[in-house]
């Protein structure tokens, strides 16, 4: 769904250091935030490779031009995080595979811009993932949140769950998390224009593509 604030900018939204959600230890070196400018979405079709954890279980698609890297987390913590980069060498993105901390937060304001359901993550209980892109209000100012959550973590109002990056699957859960900076976008019309971009649509299809086997 798409919300109906005024765009006030178009400023392309910053990235952060890689970091995976609050539960899980940080494993990797931070790195500077940049801002990534917009290019048109709706690209020609691009060839693209597939990536597999280690244990062989989940899998996703990515554009050729862009590269994957694993790190292991400190010892003792399970799992196992592979990064996202464009052809830039900027970090996009984080998939923490194997991690088996929850979620935790206080309620929050949520607007969602964006809503797929992803079937090739079903859980074990049959819950279905969803790829969201949303907002989130707390305090005096805005978290912007995208990849693969529990459907809670896309019901929109007040006084709603905060965002939880974790899904439950066989080998343990999955925690997905596009590397914004806080805040990723000077407002919520920059974040919408950002979606029309080439770079919105390649996170999107590499998030949808997520399958467990």
């Amino acid at each position: 769904m798409t919300i109906s604030d005024t765009a006030e900018s178009t400023r392309m939204p910053a990235f952060a250091p890689v970091s995976m959600a609050a539960t899980v230890a940080r494993a990797t070196t931070a790195l500077p935030a940049l801002v990534v400018s917009a290019t048109s979405a709706k690209p020609a079709a691009r060839a693209l490779k597939t990536f597999t954890f280690p244990d062989g279980h989940i899998s996703f698609a990515y554009p050729a031009t862009w590269t994957v890297r694993t790190v292991l987390p400190p010892a003792g913590v399970p799992g196992v995080e592979a990064i996202v980069a464009d052809g830039a060498g900027n970090d996009l993105l984080s998939l923490g595979n194997g991690f088996t901390a929850g979620c935790a937060g206080g309620p929050v304001s949520r607007r969602v811009f964006d809503q797929v359901a992803v079937p090739g993550m079903t859980a074990p209980d049959g819950t279905e993932p969803v790829f969201g892109f949303a907002v989130e209000s707390y305090g005096d100012g805005d978290a912007y949140f995208m990849g693969l959550s529990d459907p809670r973590s896309l019901e929109q109002g007040e006084r709603v769950p905060s965002w939880c990056s974790l899904v439950s699957t066989g080998n343990g859960g999955l925690s997905t998390r596009v590397l914004f900076n806080d805040p990723g976008f000077p407002n919520r019309g920059a974040a919408r224009a950002w979606m029309a971009t080439d770079q919105y649509a390649q996170l999107k299809a590499l998030l949808v593509s997520l399958t467990y086997a």
